[in-house]
């Protein structure tokens, strides 16, 4: 076997060992790639964030898909409607919240209900 043979086996392995080494490291799930939830206490009710690591991606203090400035009136309601944009996040889809996933969540939709 003539060494420009071999050079280029060398090379050819070298590469494929490299693309799949890379492939191995992008399939695991890191630190960066896990959402996750946090809820928030503030002055009239609670709120959410939404982080990917150790960084803030989503802020919501607010109810989504409603009109208004309404907080949610507990923190099992921020959760459950926290773990509806989690799980469409990890789906790969848009974290927007209709008011109909609020119905499905039996979220408050009214101050004092």
């Amino acid at each position: 076997m003539s060494s420009t043979v071999k050079y280029s086996l060398a090379i050819v392995l070298f590469l494929v060992l490299g693309f799949g080494i890379v492939m191995y490291i992008q399939s695991e799930p890191s630190q960066n790639q896990i959402f996750e939830s946090q809820i928030v206490s503030l002055d009239d009710g609670f709120g959410y964030k939404i982080l990917r690591g150790e960084k803030i991606v989503i802020v919501q203090e607010f109810v989504p898909g409603l009109p208004g400035k309404q907080q949610f009136v507990s923190k099992e309601e921020a959760q459950k409607t926290a773990n509806l944009v989690l799980s469409k996040l990890e789906e790969g889809k848009s974290p927007i919240l209709l008011p109909t996933d609020l119905a499905k969540l039996n979220i408050s939709t009214q101050v004092g209900h």
